[in-house]
């Protein structure tokens, strides 16, 4: 597989494990356990900066560049195109609503617990087409020089919890992980 999917393939391993906290976060919410506001605030931060800037304006460049030649995938290629402009306008949404509720807004655990499930049911479903349908299609799909024409395009942006990290500007969400995967 080519090196930008490989990337992009950690990218949704990594988002995965976010949407695992966010619903077991979720969860601990909905039961009227204590749960860290701030963490899933800080990770839908994240998920929104991360996403908008550099995962999806490099697949939507993957996804044009192999349009032409997707045949019975273009429906597929053009609808996740669009689902990335949903995903981060989702993503904001449910930030919004999760800061509302520490600034108190009036919202009962029910709809936000919906808003959070219906976005990480797209989140899963949207990743799971990438992987399962796309990945493979679009490795075989494009010759070296598009990909590197791709990358040379591609944003220039470290990952600033799973790549080069930034702990002063996600510090909350960067302690939490590294201290669970100390005690995995």
């Amino acid at each position: 597989m080519h090196a930008l999917l490989e990337n992009l393939h950690r990218d949704h391993v990594n988002l995965d494990r976010l949407l695992e906290l966010l619903e077991s976060h979720l969860n601990a919410f909905y039961s009227g356990e204590e749960s860290d506001f701030d963490l899933i605030i800080e990770l839908l931060e994240y998920l929104e900066c991360y996403a908008e800037l550099v995962h999806h304006p490099t697949e939507d460049l993957i996804f044009e560049a192999a349009l032409d030649r997707s045949g019975d995938k273009r429906p597929t290629l053009e609808k996740l195109m669009g689902q990335h402009k949903t995903l981060v306008e989702l993503t904001r949404k449910f930030r919004q609503s999760m800061e509302g509720v520490i600034q108190g807004a009036v919202m009962t655990r029910e709809e936000l617990e919906i808003e959070g499930r219906e976005y990480i049911a797209l989140q899963r479903l949207h990743l799971d087409t990438e992987e399962g349908e796309i990945f493979d299609f679009l490795d075989d799909c494009l010759d070296e020089p598009e990909w590197r024409r791709i990358e040379e395009s591609a944003p220039k942006y470290d990952d600033p919890v799973f790549g080069e990290r930034d702990p002063d500007r996600f510090r909350i969400l960067y302690r939490y992980l590294f201290e669970h995967q100390s005690a995995e």
